[in-house]
């Protein structure tokens, strides 16, 4: 097996420790015995845990710089915001571990805790972004003190919704589907008829 192999599966190996039990708890001899390799062939990859969780944070800061882009040529639509924000909570999903833990690997790391900042900083304005375009086009009908307090709404429940869906037993709170309604329904509030229609209809869909 090729060295290229050996280290994404390596990653791949610490992501669904990590994920399982949290960053904390697995140590690089864990993922080693996962493995069934060496701790010598993983130091050989990576010099520490730290190294393999920041590696992993590039890739998951990577996704989600990727889905980041608002459509240029028209307005954004009902679709455009269930989209962004399915695809957002997916990528979050896929790297839960940082959210499971993010108070202690952000007072553990801190080069990775700037990096974490700035990803916020990017969704922040993304989603003001994309609530501005709206009330610009007439599709949404705010004040300029609720479209600051919408944008940090939604950004708070994008990144607490998967603490709160490891507490809660209800059991639709696992799907990302339940945490993107619950963001689109504030957005709601302030949408014309035509567009809360739609709404309702994406609504329907995905809530089945």
């Amino acid at each position: 097996m090729g060295k290229r192999n050996t280290r994404q599966r390596i990653l791949d190996t610490a992501l669904a420790l990590f994920n399982e039990h949290g960053a904390p708890s697995v140590s690089t001899n864990h993922i080693a015995d996962e493995m069934d390799i060496s701790p010598g062939n993983l130091y050989y990859h990576f010099a520490s845990r730290e190294a393999i969780i920041s590696e992993l944070f590039t890739r998951f800061e990577q996704s989600m710089l990727e889905i980041t882009a608002l459509p240029d040529t028209r307005l954004p639509n009902a679709e455009d915001i269930w989209l962004y924000l399915h695809l957002m909570l997916e990528r979050q999903i896929e790297y839960r571990f940082w959210y499971r833990d993010l108070n202690e690997l952000c007072g553990s790391y801190a080069a990775l805790h700037k990096r974490f900042q700035a990803l916020l900083e990017l969704q922040q304005q993304t989603i003001q972004q994309m609530i501005n375009r709206l009330d610009d086009s007439g599709v949404l009908q705010t004040t300029a003190l609720q479209r600051a307090t919408l944008t940090r709404n939604i950004l708070l429940t994008l990144n607490c919704w998967l603490s709160f869906s490891a507490i809660t037993t209800d059991p639709l709170a696992q799907s990302p589907n339940l945490a993107v309604w619950q963001v689109i329904s504030q957005v709601a509030a302030y949408l014309g008829d035509e567009q809360q229609h739609q709404i309702e209809q994406l609504a329907r869909l995905y809530l089945q």
